[in-house]
């Protein structure tokens, strides 16, 4: 029995030794194949962290340049700004404005055309995603400042995975597809405009718009003593802007410079003070061109027997004598100048 005994210890201890051996041995391979790892990841790791730097340092420079522009934009409007706040009334409400426009929904429609719809999306849905982009990305984007964007893209890009967005992408999207739709910058610029009364001029009616630049050429150009011809100034525009808007300003230019005007309204022709005025008429001739007179001379100009500069005027400006009279009529206004 004691020899019983004896022979199994001496074949526990044999087994023993043996899987002592084969641990020892594994931690050997172990630590070998560690170190091999360490070996290769270790400039690996650091050529991925230059990349990443690389990456994101090409990212801000794009709104570095952007911030320089608009800093270069508005030394050059400064001037403009100055001048245009000395002026007149129109002129006062005459601004230029630079700010950064970001078109969020384009660059979520982008992204969210990489992620499996079957799949759960990153945090949740669509506007768990675009929650996310507001609240980390936006505050930079609108603003232009550069470590405002990194801190932000940085904390995207940790949420990002923490969602575990590469698992819910298509099989057709890469993993680089993924970065290069969150460092895009296509949908982020500065937009510069001209704006009157608190409104961008593409926004305006042709008609305003016309007045904003002519107002705005006549306001900067007050040195200019060259001819000026404006063609039909008052197209688009109702009579009230004309004589509010227009009028003035022209009785201001032609005491600098000679303003010539082709018009059919009587608002920039009477009341602009005008000291010249040509009538232009056609006869028709039988298969021929027309033949075009002209007549000119100041609005005092009348004629006892034939129609003189006024009456002219009258006839086509007003539509005549008696049109004029009968709108007056049907007024009946009863008005006091100062």
């Amino acid at each position: 029995m004691l020899e019983t005994k004896a022979t199994a210890d001496q074949t526990r201890r044999i087994r023993l030794q043996t899987i002592q051996r084969r641990i020892s041995a594994i931690g050997a391979e172990s630590q070998r194949i560690s170190q091999e790892i360490a070996n290769i990841e270790g400039p690996e790791k650091e050529r991925l962290a230059a990349v990443r730097q690389e990456r994101m340092d090409t990212y801000l420079q794009y709104f570095a340049s952007l911030k320089e522009e608009q800093g270069i934009l508005e030394s050059l409007y400064k001037p403009v700004e100055a001048h245009l706040e000395a002026g007149s009334e129109q002129e006062q409400s005459l601004e230029f404005s630079i700010r950064w426009e970001v078109e969020l929904g384009k660059w979520l429609e982008r992204g969210l055309a990489l992620f499996d719809q079957r799949k759960a999306l990153p945090f949740g849905d669509e506007g768990g995603l675009e929650s996310v982009a507001k609240s980390k990305l936006f505050p930079g984007w609108t603003t232009g400042g550069v470590d405002q964007i990194r801190s932000g893209m940085n904390g995207f890009i940790d949420a990002l995975n923490q969602a575990k967005a590469p698992a819910s992408l298509r099989q057709s999207a890469t993993l680089s597809a993924l970065l290069a739709w969150v460092f895009d910058v296509e949908h982020i610029q500065l937009r510069y405009a001209l704006r009157y009364n608190g409104v961008e001029l593409e926004k305006l009616s042709p008609g305003i718009k016309g007045i904003v630049l002519l107002i705005l050429y006549l306001g900067m150009d007050r040195d200019d003593t060259r001819p000026l011809i404006i063609d039909q100034p008052e197209e688009n525009l109702d009579n009230e802007s004309i004589f509010n808007l227009l009028a003035g300003y022209f009785r201001r230019a032609k005491k600098e410079r000679q303003v010539i005007l082709i018009t059919h309204n009587p608002n920039l022709v009477v009341n602009t003070d005008s000291e010249q005025v040509i009538v232009a008429k056609a006869t028709r001739r039988a298969g021929g061109l027309p033949t075009i007179a002209y007549i000119s001379g100041s609005l005092e100009n009348t004629a006892p027997s034939l129609p003189g500069i006024r009456q002219d005027v009258c006839r086509i400006l007003e539509g005549g004598e008696m049109a004029f009279q009968k709108r007056e009529k049907r007024y009946a206004l009863t008005l006091t100048y100062g």
